[in-house]
């Protein structure tokens, strides 16, 4: 009789923990993250009495959650692709909007009107308000050169104020999986459920993700182990690597530009990993930068040299628009009261390709003084058009590369070529949310609760628990009655 009442309080006790789990998982149906636990019981080891094999009940193994690690991995590593393709859309789409030609006067319709400000003066030569207009649309070409290399510049401050913020968050994040990696192994020393707190830590992978491309592994010590694709380890136990950032010089920086934010390990601030991360939103700011943004600037500055140093050129042969004195011999003087009266640049002079699109700026002579804009190849000439139409033809020569592009396409072919890259960026995307929304939907199906699953097993398990108290039922009345039969 006793053997019967043990065997009926195991399965009492199994149903009433089936039936708490069940509570569980209805309870958090719709928390985010949370994978449904099930009770995993086997039959108690038998034993042998009057030569027969007799059962003594069942038996809870563990309380564990559904939950596949390899549908974990796809869905971490979709995160991680998703991340980077949107974060490198809006990026570019910021840097396309500075070289919006639609809404506004862009570079290249700014440099047409100063051609053809060149074109129109070489049709009056002594026009006082084209003068004006060509100096006015020559300023609005350098402050043009100069917007785009500070707004670049703006956005270059922008993704690195970004790369700080994303590495805080990190280190946040891999502290708190390091806790919970402790107390998950304190409580599995005692044989507790630690279901809710791998869901927890799944879901700060998860986070981690959007950052970076991660792996996952328990290592030949048990111990949980996260890191970064490429990079190397951020925890392992309770143990965490800490990440830390810090401006560099130009000379320094994959970039080459001052200031650019890199990111190494704390503990080993020599060797930067910046360019090592793969896929995630870190992965993208660093592309954009040091690479989409690195060769507008080149190529920005280039034009910019480029243009300044053809019109230069072309004007230091002209004369200015005014007497010019002659000697004896008909040679004009070189300089008069107001300054040289030839060899004048009309841009200021540029010693080097870098960082031209930020210096690039009208001579002072020109600003001062409208007569020192050079139309005529001769002194004294005051119809001669020659150098004025010769600036004006710079629009559609090749001065790019030695004679492999104008001006023009140079520039298109740029703005061109980073559409390309964000219309791309954004298909892109759109794949691999496409993409995450299918792993989602497996985990949802391997992980997730459903009710009315729950329902029948909260029926089922009632039922257990009601027959089992009925054999204890049962059994307590037949010892009753054999205390019966004795008095």
């Amino acid at each position: 009789m006793p053997d019967i009442l043990n065997i009926g309080v195991t399965g009492l006790h199994s149903s009433k923990k089936s039936l708490e789990t069940t509570s569980h998982n209805i309870a958090n149906v719709n928390t985010e993250g949370y994978s449904k636990q099930r009770v995993h019981q086997s039959s108690n080891s038998p034993i042998s009495k009057g030569g027969l094999i007799q059962g003594t009940g069942a038996n809870i193994n563990r309380i564990a959650r559904d939950h596949d690690q390899f549908v974990e991995k796809r869905l971490n590593s979709n995160i991680s692709s998703g991340e980077y393709f949107k974060h490198r859309s809006e990026q570019l789409e910021q840097v396309e909007n500075i070289f919006n030609e639609i809404d506004q006067d862009g570079l290249n319709k700014v440099l047409n009107k100063f051609f053809n400000s060149f074109r129109e003066l070489s049709n009056a030569p002594e026009n006082e308000t084209i003068r004006s207009v060509v100096r006015d649309n020559a300023a609005l070409v350098s402050k043009d050169f100069n917007r785009i290399n500070e707004t670049l510049g703006g956005l270059v401050d922008g993704i690195n104020r970004k790369v700080e913020g994303e590495v805080h968050e990190i280190n946040e994040i891999t502290k708190r999986i390091s806790f919970l990696n402790r107390k998950i192994a304190t409580l599995e020393v005692v044989k507790s459920e630690t279901g809710d707190m791998r869901d927890k830590r799944d879901d700060l992978v998860r986070e981690l993700s959007k950052s970076f491309k991660i792996h996952t592994y328990q290592d030949e010590k048990g111990r949980y182990v996260v890191s970064a694709v490429n990079v190397g380890t951020l925890v392992t136990g309770a143990n965490v690597a800490e990440l830390a950032t810090g401006p560099v010089s130009a000379s320094s920086s994959k970039s080459g530009m001052p200031g650019a934010v890199e990111v190494f390990f704390k503990k080993r601030p020599a060797g930067s990993i910046t360019h090592k991360f793969k896929s995630g939103r870190i992965s993208s700011l660093i592309r954009v930068r040091n690479e989409d943004i690195k060769q507008l600037y080149e190529k920005v500055d280039l034009i910019a040299h480029e243009m300044t140093q053809t019109v230069n050129a072309i004007h230091r042969r002209g004369f200015v628009n005014r007497k010019v004195e002659l000697d004896a011999n008909g040679n004009p003087a070189l300089n008069d009261a107001k300054g040289p009266t030839t060899g004048l640049n009309f841009f200021k002079s540029l010693d080097e390709v870098k960082g031209a699109s930020q210096k690039i700026d009208l001579e002072d002579a020109i600003k001062n003084d409208l007569t020192n804009i050079a139309t005529a190849l001769s002194p004294n000439s005051p119809g001669d058009n020659r150098v004025a139409v010769a600036i004006s033809k710079i629009q559609h020569e090749r001065v790019i590369g030695g004679g492999v592009a104008t001006l023009e396409e140079s520039y298109l072919s740029s703005i061109g070529n980073l559409g390309l890259q964000t219309r791309k960026a954004s298909l892109d995307g759109e794949q691999a949310d496409g993409l995450l929304a299918l792993t989602n939907n497996i985990k949802q199906r391997v992980s997730g609760v459903s009710l009315d699953e729950e329902a029948s097993n909260m029926v089922r398990y009632q039922q257990a628990y009601e027959a089992n108290a009925k054999i204890m039922q049962t059994a307590d009345e037949m010892i009753k009655t054999i205390l019966a039969i004795k008095r």
